[in-house]
């Protein structure tokens, strides 16, 4: 790669220049693309993102790129990209890697791969940041499970804001269908009648339509009302909030299911809720040091009456840790642990 399209911190640059066999890359290269794919229909092709510049190097396995974020009415001048929508584009880069890798493979059979652990460990901040870099690659190979790190860095400053690591598992493509139908059936079948009260405590609050409005404006790229919270109580004694949600279209990660940064980030806003009033500090001065996402079955498309369900489950001086769930009818899809690191106060006297 000769330079970058954007301007680009001289350490990064650098990076860049030690690979000597990098290949323009297509975004997406082995999935079909739809508009109703989160990443592309909602990022891309709505101008949130311009279109991604990837490179991988076939001797290294590494894919490297930049997210440019464009200024628009979701996303104005001096508003920061939140946390939130990088991790959902970095849970898609490492799986389009991890992809790429696994069908390379020689005499290898034709896979489909799953994201089942997402870790992402928070390492700095950059408020005004809008063009990020990153340089993913395998840590952990073989046909059935492949491991990917990928830092992320503010391409301008060179400071690493975010490490990844994720974790895939891979199927022969024929195990794989048969898997897939099944949880369609069983999707298909399943009449959930969400729990009455949601959450049957003595003191239990219901969630203000504030709370809602604001959980429902998933991330602040993304128009209002795409994943609407309906309902929600909160219990102070237990320190645990539930809330009903229900999925909009044109969210999808795999076909015909939601996007799993959309499921983690979903997560995510109901664990910093209770964390903001379980400790009283303002929502926007929550700091998330390490993110932790299990993905243990698919959610369909458009689903209806999805409970989340977030609990604080151990505190000291210097953070609180928020395990959550989401589920669809009986069964935890994915759950999300959340280490948030008390800000420090400051002041003159």
């Amino acid at each position: 790669m000769k330079s970058s399209p954007v301007r680009i911190h001289s350490d990064i640059q650098r990076r860049i220049d030690s690979y000597t066999d990098l290949i323009p890359v297509e975004l997406h290269a082995f999935w079909a693309k739809a508009d109703t794919q989160f990443v592309h229909g909602r990022l891309v092709s709505s101008n949130v993102i311009a279109y991604p510049t990837y490179w991988y190097s076939p001797s290294t396995r590494h894919q490297l790129g930049f997210w440019t974020f464009n200024g628009s009415e979701q996303l104005p001048q001096g508003e920061a990209v939140q946390e939130t929508t990088l991790l959902s584009l970095l849970d898609d880069v490492t799986a389009e890697l991890a992809t790429r890798i696994i069908t390379s493979l020689k005499d290898n059979q034709l896979h489909l791969g799953f994201t089942v652990n997402l870790n992402i460990k928070r390492t700095d901040c950059s408020p005004s940041a809008r063009t990020f870099y990153f340089d993913a690659y395998a840590t952990k190979l073989t046909t059935r499970k492949t491991v990917v790190e990928c830092p992320l860095y503010d391409a301008e400053s060179g400071k690493l804001l975010l490490t990844a690591c994720a974790t895939f598992v891979f199927f022969p493509l024929s195990d794989a269908a048969d898997k897939v139908k099944n949880t369609s059936e069983e999707s298909d079948s399943v009449v959930y009648e969400p729990p009455s009260p949601l959450l049957d405590e003595a003191d239990a609050l219901a969630l203000d339509n504030s709370d809602l409005h604001n959980l429902s404006q998933v991330m602040n790229i993304l128009p209002h009302g795409l994943i609407t919270h309906k309902t929600g109580s909160f219990s102070p004694s237990k320190r645990r909030i539930v809330v009903l949600a229900d999925f909009d279209k044109e969210l999808d990660g795999p076909p015909n299911h939601v996007h799993g940064g959309l499921l983690a980030t979903v997560l995510y806003n109901a664990s910093e809720l209770l964390f903001a009033k379980t400790t009283g500090i303002s929502r926007t001065s929550c700091a998330a040091a390490v993110r932790d996402t299990n993905y243990l079955k698919g959610v369909p498309s458009e689903s209806r009456n999805i409970l989340i369900d977030a609990a604080v489950e151990d505190t000291s001086d210097s953070g609180v840790v928020v395990s959550a769930k989401l589920m669809h009818g009986s069964k935890v899809c994915t759950t999300l642990r959340t280490t948030f690191a008390i800000p420090t106060l400051t002041s003159k006297l």
